[in-house]
């Protein structure tokens, strides 16, 4: 007997469309900023000239990347295009300049 046979009346992950579902899911909520116009002002405040930042809703957790010593994850209170006041409301104050990455963490 041959397996090729069972293998082909099977529903694999191709077959019940689990990987479709799942590549979709994760694009929903893998949301990603990355940008050298991102700075940080004390107290609580994350900047980004080129204001992507508004991706990031109320409520949504996202970590910091990139950055020397503000790299953790945040929480967000306010959001707009250019501004983020986040929880906790404590941040180094740090220039625009490097490459920081922001990626939202609550699935």
């Amino acid at each position: 007997m041959s397996t090729r046979a069972h293998q082909t009346n099977s529903l694999g992950a191709s077959g019940n469309n689990s990987r479709a579902t799942r590549a979709k899911y994760e694009r929903d909520r893998g949301t990603t900023v990355v940008g050298t116009g991102i700075a940080f002002v004390n107290p609580g405040t994350i900047t980004d000239s080129g204001n992507q930042l508004a991706v990031f809703g109320v409520g949504s957790s996202f970590f910091v990347r990139g950055s020397p010593a503000n790299s953790r994850q945040f929480q967000v209170v306010t959001s707009a295009a250019g501004t983020l006041t986040v929880n906790p409301a404590v941040v180094t104050a740090e220039i625009a300049g490097a490459s920081i990455t922001l990626s939202r963490t609550d699935f």
